[in-house]
């Protein structure tokens, strides 16, 4: 879609041979988007090991030999497990969640339409009409990113304004504060939307996904959050002031984050919050 695959391919040509571990939802989005089969060996499924996908025999974790193999592409939810169990069977390659190797690819880009459109595949369940019909929110992100470009161009002036506007109306109907000054990464996801509100001065990494009912804001003194990559805020939850949340954190149900650090994969939860640490 839109050059991804061949991005993702070209970043790929050097990198010997390739397996992937996980043939559902994620595996099938996948192929379609940003993998190019050719590229891949091997598909590693423990579900659907025996079954066929993309041109693909799928394997067992355990039939699958992992030897030879220079890199491993994770395509699933359970991507820290695959990873501890890839490591388990002595995998000494590179390892990618999908969106790890997205976020890879795209790093040092800057462009707004860019980001819009790893928005865009981040939440993608259908065909573009149907997405716009079930997500309306994502109006949200397509005048946020249009505003954000327009608004680095003199000449642009008149469509930044009208962007602007056209932003205020769709954040009004939806339910969304979204200040255009955010600074908020690709792949950003708003899973359900209503009542959600953004500090402009808040910095949000790649792949953030907020659900209905959550505050990003500052604490009395205007200090904001600062959130890194891959990182999931659950409904009615609120991360507030001089909080710095690491990559990978899970923000909990009516949790209340205020001035808190958290390590990578924490998971944050409570009113106040405590952190749940992975041993």
């Amino acid at each position: 879609m839109f050059g991804v695959k061949n991005k993702i391919g070209a970043f790929l040509a050097d990198k010997g041979k390739i397996a992937v571990w996980g043939a559902g939802g994620l595996g099938k989005t996948s192929f379609k988007y940003y993998l190019e089969p050719s590229r891949v060996i091997c598909l590693i499924d423990k579900i659907r090991h025996g079954e066929s996908e993309a041109g693909f025999d799928i394997k067992s974790p355990d039939e699958a030999d992992l030897s030879g193999i220079d890199m491993l592409i994770i395509c699933s939810a359970a991507h820290p497990q695959i990873k501890a169990a890839a490591k388990e069977k002595g995998f000494k390659g590179e390892i990618y969640y999908i969106y790890e190797l997205i976020a890879e690819v795209y790093k040092d880009s800057s462009n707004d339409f860019e980001y819009l459109l790893l928005d865009i595949l981040a939440v993608k369940n259908a065909n573009i009409f149907r997405l716009l019909i079930d997500k309306p929110q994502v109006f949200v992100n397509i005048t946020f990113r249009t505003a954000n470009f327009c608004k680095k161009y003199w000449f642009l002036l008149p469509l930044y304004w009208l962007s602007y506007l056209l932003h205020a109306i769709v954040c009004l109907v939806v339910g969304v504060q979204l200040p255009i000054a955010t600074s908020i990464g690709p792949g950003f996801g708003i899973a359900h939307y209503g009542t959600i509100v953004f500090s402009a001065r808040a910095k949000i990494g790649s792949f953030f996904t907020i659900y209905h009912g959550c505050t990003v804001g500052t604490n009395f003194t205007g200090k904001a959050p600062v959130i890194g990559d891959f990182v999931t805020q659950y409904a009615g939850s609120h991360i507030l002031g001089n909080s710095n949340i690491a990559d990978y954190c899970t923000i909990g149900a009516n949790s209340v984050v205020l001035d808190l650090d958290s390590e990578t994969g924490d998971t944050i939860v409570g009113a106040p919050a405590r952190i749940i640490r992975k041993a």
